[in-house]
């Protein structure tokens, strides 16, 4: 299962009007820009891999350690090996940045990976095949690895490292110079064992399978923990063996009770106004005439399925007030706060015994990053802590690995 989730976090930030892809930019980017990979503290060996869209022509390319770019061709038969080593070694823990020239490019990432390397493959088109970190059949699931991701495109540099769906034993750091200077600090030593013990924990309160999240190594040692969504996946066809589906199905049966006689009132922020919703039959409708079907625990915790598929076609209003809805459930406000965001604080977030726990532990151990697609919806006036830079004029974009 491959993610593109700088896509999607991209556009809850442009349905919530409060994000960074949201602000205008008026002059073009420059065409290329630095880009520093420096290991600051792991031991052993590490490498580091950049692979994405070129922005001119859409093609796959990578960059490699002599800092040519390559681009692959279409092969005879898929899962091909890739054919060239486009691995770009690492000095050791504390040594200067390794760096090179970064070209427009978008869906890209940069992969990281210790003492080892990591297989791409590719299918006819071409169409690279990159790591899977849910899939026990591929061949880099053993592996200690992790990735942080960006466009950079003429408008501006946009980066994160999202915990959307998984969050690994390789902590990465961003720092990125423009205009200003941005920067987003890695997890702090520790938090993924931290995050796998709470969910080991939470599953053990509640009967849920959180401690599923959590993959190890053959030692026992944490590998990576992956959200929910990323477990629910493989069964998406077989709904009656999927984790999780029935979680959320009694707290959205008492939120759409609830609605059917009190409105739940939500703020698009930046001036757009409070649209107001109640529920008759199985639908919820607002002002404006958006409509919402009765979500299901697969919804909720995609944020991209049924009611809550974000269809690009959809007017922004109900873009943004899909982004609300879907912050809401996950942080189980539905009941308690019918004005959102505004009328909740992160305090509030979380509380239900109906929850995303999977974001409620990932926040409670990191200061900042995306747990969810739609976690960077906020009350006005709160500090964003959505673990994303951008920049329109950047100059040095450096991403480190270790703490």
């Amino acid at each position: 299962m491959i993610s593109r989730r700088v896509f999607l976090t991209g556009a809850a930030a442009a349905s919530t009007g409060i994000g960074a892809l949201a602000s205008g930019i008026a002059q073009a980017a420059p065409a290329t820009c630095q880009l520093a990979l420096r290991n600051a503290s792991l031991p052993g060996t590490v490498r580091a891999y950049v692979t994405g869209h070129e922005q001119s022509t859409g093609a796959w390319m990578l960059l490699r350690a002599d800092g040519s770019v390559y681009r692959p061709t279409s092969p005879s038969a898929p899962q091909t090996p890739l054919p060239v080593d486009c691995s770009i070694p690492l000095g050791p823990a504390g040594s200067p940045a390794t760096v090179l020239t970064l070209p427009q490019m978008y869906g890209a990432r940069i992969y990281f990976v210790r003492d080892d390397t990591l297989a791409f493959f590719l299918n006819p088109g071409p169409a690279l095949v990159e790591p899977a970190f849910a899939t026990p059949a591929d061949a880099n699931y053993g592996k200690t690895w992790s990735f942080c991701e960006f466009t950079f495109n003429s408008a501006q540099l946009y980066a994160n490292i999202s915990y959307v769906d998984l969050v690994t034993a390789l902590p990465i750091g961003l720092t990125l110079e423009g205009d200003a200077t941005h920067t987003v600090a890695p997890l702090r030593d520790g938090a993924v064992g931290g995050i796998a013990a709470d969910l080991t924990a939470q599953a053990a309160r509640d009967g849920q399978p959180w401690d599923r999240l959590v993959v190890r190594g053959t030692g026992g040692e944490v590998l990576r923990v992956i959200s929910p969504q990323n477990l629910m996946a493989p069964y998406f066809d077989q709904p009656d063996r999927m984790p999780f589906r029935d979680l959320w199905s009694s707290y959205i049966d008492e939120v759409w009770q609830k609605y059917r006689a009190a409105d739940l009132r939500i703020d698009l922020q930046g001036g757009r106004g409070v649209f107001t919703g109640r529920v008759s039959g199985d639908t919820l409708t607002f002002t404006g005439g958006h409509t919402f079907a009765k979500p299901s625990s697969k919804d909720v915790f995609t944020c991209n399925h049924g009611p809550f598929a974000n269809n690009p076609g959809d007017p922004d209003d109900k873009k943004g007030l899909l982004a609300r809805l879907a912050a809401g459930f996950n942080r189980s406000l539905m009941l308690t706060h019918p004005d959102q965001p505004n009328g909740a604080a992160s305090a509030d977030y979380y509380q239900g015994s109906v929850t995303n726990h999977w974001a409620r532990v990932v926040h409670a151990n990191s200061p900042i990053g995306y747990a969810f697609p739609y976690d960077d919806v906020r009350p006005d006036g709160q500090p964003d802590v959505s673990g994303a830079a951008n920049d329109g004029n950047p100059r040095r974009f450096t991403v480190t690995v270790g703490s």
